[in-house]
């Protein structure tokens, strides 16, 4: 008994000394332009006890704790302060916010999203105000079923694969299966845009989905760098990475590796991204073009994610390429689901950039979907 509660103990301060090292983790400067200051960055909080209420008309904001001991910190916001966040994420966090809160946040137009541990989307907040274009949304309808729907897809789907295709250039070892994949690619780029060629939505989900089979076949064999592995075992599949599936079991769809798991917290941000630009254009998130199944309720956000997610890709493998692991950035759910350390997922999202290029994407589609022929 006495030598279990020795482990445990040994165990929490394994967990403690992981949560503190990466909340020490300062991503490397964007290249670019150099700034004065981060316009507009998003603030990201994660842990228990997170708090977000109005103090004095300022925005108090006090973060969750992840382990003990462990001192909560406290960010105070400044109506029109060029320094505000873009956006509020709360990575799988426990804790408040008041609606005075909320209403302070849309004024200062700082949007607010909470992720669930597996990455996915739970809350959005802050899109109040909208309404939506009648000429857009009337376009959106009127498109469904047409030429024009299948040119938009094809668009998407080319746009994809190039971006695909540039990921795994400056991303992925060079390797046979590499360069099989991009040359796979290609091929499917230049059956798409083939003039001559007609395909219906179903057609094109199917080379999107053989196109992102291959792609992700590219990143099979992929090693991760482990350290501390005599302290706490791993599963055998964790050295490296093996292919983009979730749970095998009905309860659990979420990542059972942690590539995967990281992969997630991306996309979750993009989606968030993506959502607001298509909202503040006045479209309507709810008709897509490539997705549009019952369990969907915003099929267009991920129709526009699409060409975007191989930016995700690119910044989580340079993160993955760049860091060693502990068995404690990461646990395993009842259902087998890998998850994310809080500090380590606060990390990931700040080694990923703030802007995706969704605003781009979405005034493109919006060109796209009027065009006159």
């Amino acid at each position: 008994m006495e030598r279990g509660n020795a482990d445990r103990a040994i165990d929490d301060l394994n967990w403690a000394d992981r949560c503190d090292f990466w909340k020490s983790y300062s991503p490397k400067p964007k290249r670019g332009r150099k700034k004065k200051y981060r316009y507009r960055e998003p603030l990201v909080l994660c842990g228990h006890g997170i708090r977000i209420r109005i103090d004095h008309q300022t925005l108090l904001i006090r973060n969750g704790l992840t382990h003990y001991p462990e001192k909560p910190e406290e960010t105070r916001l400044f109506p029109g302060d060029a320094k505000l966040p873009n956006r509020i994420v709360v990575l799988d966090g426990s804790g408040g916010i008041s609606f005075d809160a909320l209403n302070w946040m849309a004024d200062q137009r700082i949007k607010f999203v909470r992720l669930n541990w597996d990455g996915r989307i739970s809350t959005v907040g802050n899109a109040a105000g909208y309404s939506g274009d009648q000429i857009l949304m009337a376009a959106q309808r009127a498109i469904q079923g047409s030429k024009r729907q299948i040119e938009i897809a094809k668009w998407l789907i080319s746009a994809k694969f190039e971006s695909s295709i540039s990921t795994l250039r400056n991303s992925i070892p060079k390797s046979e299966n590499r360069e099989i994949a991009i040359s796979k690619l290609r091929n499917s780029i230049s059956d798409i845009r083939n003039s001559r060629k007609s395909f219906s939505i179903s057609q094109l989900l199917g080379i999107e989905g053989r196109g992102a089979g291959g792609y992700f076949g590219a990143w099979q064999g992929l090693p991760l760098k482990w350290g501390g592995l005599k302290k706490k075992p791993i599963p055998v599949d964790w050295s490296e990475f093996g292919t983009r599936t979730m749970g095998w079991r009905k309860r659990s769809r979420s990542a059972r590796h942690p590539i995967n798991a990281m992969l997630n917290y991306g996309y979750g941000l993009l989606a968030n991204q993506i959502r607001s630009e298509i909202v503040a254009s006045g479209l309507d998130p709810a008709v897509g073009i490539l997705h549009g199944n019952s369990n969907n309720q915003n099929p267009l956000v991920y129709d526009l994610m699409e060409p975007l997610r191989p930016e995700i890709d690119r910044a989580v493998l340079d993160f993955v390429r760049s860091h060693a692991f502990g068995p404690r950035d990461f646990l395993i759910s009842k259902w087998g689901g890998c998850r994310l350390n809080p500090q380590l997922a606060q990390a990931i999202s700040a080694a990923i950039p703030s802007e995706f290029g969704g605003s781009d994407l979405v005034e493109a589609f919006v060109r796209r979907l009027i065009s006159v022929r």
